[in-house]
């Protein structure tokens, strides 16, 4: 039983560590946020408010590392989404997928982010922003596409079900 018990605790420190090493290296600490500033949950109109803000920017065109009415890449859409509520996030999509709490496929709501590995990619290079969960096979998502923009489609379609990585529930946190 102390066998099991040491073993454990052994675990879990060892999850703690990788894990704080891991956030460190990656995000950085212009990303570190105290806990007390984030929040479990976005209100509905908040979300409500995200979305619309998404919905502004949709046919403008794709620009590598752009975030504003000129162009944007997938990120620089997140960020600009987020940013013009009030609230901070990170700006690459591989920081972006660290941001918030795993969510199963068959729990994904409105407000979620969805991260991709498109083209082949071994690493995350994609991400969208849930607007509409109509059913099981119907889940849509705004991002800003290579090819056309920004636009929604739904997660279930061939390319992006076969492209699909992970789903969080971003965390809250105002930049006020």
């Amino acid at each position: 039983m102390l066998k099991r018990f040491k073993l454990f605790v052994i675990l879990c420190f060892s999850l703690l560590v990788f894990d704080s090493c891991q956030l460190t290296r990656r995000v950085g600490a212009r990303l570190f946020i105290p806990k007390q500033q984030i929040d479990a949950n976005y209100t509905t109109k908040e979300i409500e408010k995200l979305i619309e803000s998404a919905q502004f920017y949709k046919g403008v065109v794709y620009k590598n590392g752009g975030s504003d009415e000129s162009g944007m890449d997938c990120s620089g859409l997140l960020f600009r989404v987020y940013t013009d509520q009030n609230f901070f996030i990170p700006r690459p999509s591989y920081q972006q997928a660290m941001f918030g709490l795993p969510v199963s496929i068959n729990s994904i709501l409105v407000g979620d982010w969805i991260f991709f590995k498109t083209n082949g990619s071994k690493t995350i290079n994609h991400v969208g922003l849930v607007t509409k969960v109509n059913h099981a096979q119907e889940v849509l998502f705004i991002h800003a596409s290579t090819s056309k923009g920004v636009r929604e489609d739904n997660l279930f379609s061939k390319y992006w079900f076969n492209s699909f990585d992970k789903v969080i529930r971003p965390y809250k946190n105002n930049s006020n």
